[in-house]
């Protein structure tokens, strides 16, 4: 794919002492929501710190990032969230550039 208008976000969230995996699973939670315009979501686990979770997320614009993320649903899913983090999340916005799925074509 190439250069377009999506709008990524790339967090790093780092949970409470033991509750990684308890963290990632409401964070998988999060996905199962009905949420038009999130077309692609990483939740991955750091190697080097049991803790740190970093999730990159691809949405069809800001737009619909900014009012799906307002929701009802999504809000009361991101407290549940929050119950977990230790400290506050740190991330950054962007543009996707470029997305390579594997796929040969």
């Amino acid at each position: 794919m190439t250069a377009d208008s999506r709008f990524s976000v790339y967090g790093k969230m780092t949970a409470k002492t033991g509750q990684r995996d308890e963290l990632v699973a409401r964070l998988a939670d999060l996905l199962r929501l009905d949420t038009p315009g999130l077309e692609w979501c990483s939740i991955n686990t750091a190697l080097d710190d049991p803790d740190t979770i970093w999730v990159t997320e691809i949405w069809t614009d800001k737009v619909t990032h900014d009012a799906q993320t307002r929701s009802e649903a999504v809000v009361a899913a991101t407290a549940r969230v929050m119950e977990l983090v230790a400290a506050p999340p740190e991330g950054a916005y962007g543009h996707l550039a470029h997305l390579h799925d594997g796929r040969a074509g």
